[in-house]
């Protein structure tokens, strides 16, 4: 009899929750989802064990595979940091020597005559590119040097 409760509350759990997956946002349940397997999955793992049906080293096995997920996501996010490290000292360092006006534009990504340029397409050229190649954002520091000495000589040279 005690089966057949815990049975019929597996059931209604079970329905309940595929309902409320059904009204959730795609990316919501997805997410949702794989939590609810990680949980059932673990406290499938308790009861196999506290039934004797499972090694202890099993479950803890099982219950370490989050934190191995964790420390892997740690890992790729630092991997960046430490291929940078990794370049030499004088390839990340901006050449010296001025540069054209042309150059300037042909940096920023502008086409035409510098005669016609107006101060807001150098800035709205210079936010897009800064968003892709910033250091912060994945970009490296000579890219951003040349982008940013390519806006201060347009500007200046607007007056």
């Amino acid at each position: 009899m005690l089966r057949l409760i815990i049975a019929l509350i597996v059931i209604v759990g079970i329905w309940a929750a595929m309902a409320h997956l059904r009204r959730l946002p795609e990316k919501q349940r997805k997410s949702l989802l794989w939590r609810m397997l990680a949980w059932g999955g673990g406290l499938g793992l308790i009861l196999l064990v506290a039934t004797g049906r499972a090694h202890w080293l099993f479950a803890v096995l099982g219950a370490m595979l989050p934190l191995a997920k964790m420390l892997l996501g740690v890992g790729l996010q630092l991997f960046p940091l430490w291929k940078q490290r990794q370049k030499t000292a004088s390839s990340s360092s901006p050449p010296s020597g001025p540069m054209s006006a042309r150059e300037a534009m042909d940096t920023l990504g502008l086409k035409g005559e510098e005669s016609r340029l107006t101060r807001d397409e150098i800035i709205a050229a210079h936010r897009k590119l800064m968003q892709k190649l910033h250091p912060d954002r994945g970009g490296n520091d000579y890219l951003a040097a040349k982008v940013n000495e390519a806006k201060a000589l347009l500007i200046k040279r607007l007056g």
